[in-house]
């Protein structure tokens, strides 16, 4: 495939891709106490930020791992939130109850705002990710939405004030208990609209979210995890949630109990019985039968929970690779979570701060998603949010719409010979797009800009998840020097146009690298 004048060989780009092998890292869960290199530092926010800040970068260096994460968790109930993009509140006429000749209208006028405003409130949250370089709330927030996922389309597209109150609800329990988290999310009403909990009644159990819950939410699929009848019994305990959204009901969004839905049955799970032996109201049903079934769900496959959300916070953050649950480090860091009681933010902060995360050997190695590859790049250049939905859409990682319940699959498949093309080719036409002084006005406040060979290294150090070798460095730096000799760089970069047609010269080469796709 040419690229330009330059011909990308794409076995050797995915044979360098792919050849990363973690397995050599040390397994230590024990703190990294060395003080952090700026090298390190980029490797930390590469993973905790969706856009590096390289002035933020600097002043941690110095600092100790743990100091930079307690840092990046702090921030985050600072940050400012642009306001939402439509009426948090608007509420609905509900079609089924007009009369006959205004069905079609009215079932038009909400199916077209369901989905105008939740692509406003995607492009909201790609501007929210873009902007936070200083904590880890919003990748922590995509976190959550890629684990308990939530599909705005599905069957019956769900109203973007149901989906933004359940991003609200991600980014308000942020790093709390994982206990907490799966109460919270069981009644959450973007939920109960996605899996039919709004159709879960005693007559008719269904068992959507029950399955959900325990084979992609808790404790995962695996033999002896949990059994069909479980799952029945399970669904008989959710009976009675509604979510509102329409002007007749009681109160617009919210999320109430219907007793007379409720099955009052003695269920088991687990080898348990669940009896309702208290008067049948939303306050005991709550106490009674949601919050002592999910911690029946702990108590009763604590290690397999442990070991599967583990698992899942090792793949976000560290490598990507499937079926990691055998991984040494997965197992330590499972019993660790499992001992603290299920403290999320202890058992982020375990992996984050560890000398495992710091190895080099772990450097560089998890392929990037198109959210984050997007993300990172328009962070530092005028890329408008409609347009980075749109490419998100395109490499099939649009934001609040998932492929299915189950998520993204990620991985390997995020880079293929077919998807390859088209990053090279959004990345390079996104570039070319900004005039050379502007391109030459971001390079000259890295540091290093009087440096051909700095400079090189300050651009890599931004986009790339590890540095390229020592002979494809000195090639970036030839690519940017165009000919000339590196003592002439200073000369050109006094002439910020002139230095910016050469910094889009190596960018568009950068673009072409394995290292751009890595974290």
């Amino acid at each position: 495939m040419a690229i330009g004048k330059t011909t990308l060989n794409r076995h050797q780009f995915f044979q360098q891709l792919f050849a990363a092998k973690p397995e050599v890292a040390t397994e230590s869960l024990e703190e990294y106490t060395e003080p952090l290199s700026l090298d390190e530092v980029y490797h930390l926010l590469r993973k905790c930020c969706f856009t590096v800040n390289p002035e933020y970068a600097k002043s941690l260096v110095g600092k100790r791992a743990s100091e930079a994460v307690d840092e990046l968790i702090i921030n985050a109930s600072t940050l400012k939130k642009e306001p939402y993009p439509f009426d948090f509140n608007q509420t609905f006429r509900d079609p089924d109850l007009l009369p006959a000749d205004q069905y079609a209208d009215e079932r038009y006028f909400n199916l077209s705002t369901y989905f105008a405003q939740n692509e406003k409130l995607i492009e909201w949250w790609i501007g929210q990710m873009r902007k936070d370089t200083q904590s880890l709330s919003e990748k922590v927030t995509f976190f959550w939405h890629s684990h308990f996922c939530t599909q705005y389309e599905g069957n019956e597209p769900i109203p973007a004030q149901w989906m933004g109150r359940q991003m609200e609800l991600f980014r308000r329990l942020f790093l709390s208990n994982f206990e907490t988290f799966l109460y919270e999310i069981t009644l959450d009403g973007s939920m109960l609209l996605y899996l039919n909990g709004n159709e879960n009644i005693k007559d008719a159990p269904n068992e959507n979210y029950a399955r959900e819950l325990l084979e992609l939410f808790s404790v995962g699929i695996g033999d002896g995890h949990y059994t069909e009848e479980d799952i029945r019994e399970s669904a008989k305990i959710l009976t009675g949630w509604r979510a509102s959204r329409f002007k007749v009901e009681n109160k617009a969004y919210n999320v109430s109990f219907i007793p007379h839905y409720f099955s009052t049955e003695t269920k088991t799970v687990f080898g348990e019985e669940i009896t309702v032996d208290y008067e049948v109201n939303e306050a005991n049903v709550r106490e009674n039968s949601i919050r002592r079934y999910i911690k029946l769900i702990l108590d009763k496959r604590g290690i397999e929970a442990a070991t599967f959300i583990s698992g899942k916070l090792y793949k976000y953050f560290v490598y990507n690779k499937p079926d990691n649950l055998e991984n040494p480090v997965v197992q330590s860091l499972a019993a660790y979570f499992k001992d603290s009681g299920f403290d999320v933010k202890k058992t982020l902060k375990k992996l984050l701060t560890s000398q495992h995360f710091f190895d080099p050997a772990v450097r560089g190695i998890r392929i990037k998603s198109p959210l984050e590859n997007l993300t990172a790049f328009a962070g530092h250049f005028n890329v408008d949010n409609e347009s980075l939905r749109k490419a998100c859409k395109s490499f099939s990682q649009e934001p609040l719409n998932p492929p299915n319940v189950s998520g993204w699959k990620g991985y390997r498949t995020w880079i293929t010979t077919r998807s390859l093309p088209g990053f090279i080719d959004i990345f390079a036409k996104e570039s070319s797009s900004k005039t050379d002084d502007e391109i030459g006005q971001w390079a000259a406040k890295l540091d290093g800009f009087e440096s051909s060979e700095a400079l090189v290294e300050s651009v890599c150090l931004i986009f790339c998840g590890r540095l390229p070798d020592e002979e494809r460095m000195k090639k970036l730096e030839n690519h940017l020097l165009g000919g000339a000799p590196y003592y002439e760089w200073p000369n050109i970069a006094q002439n910020k146009a002139q230095a910016g047609v050469r910094v889009k010269l190596l960018l568009k080469e950068i673009f072409k690298m394995p290292e751009f796709y890595l974290a």
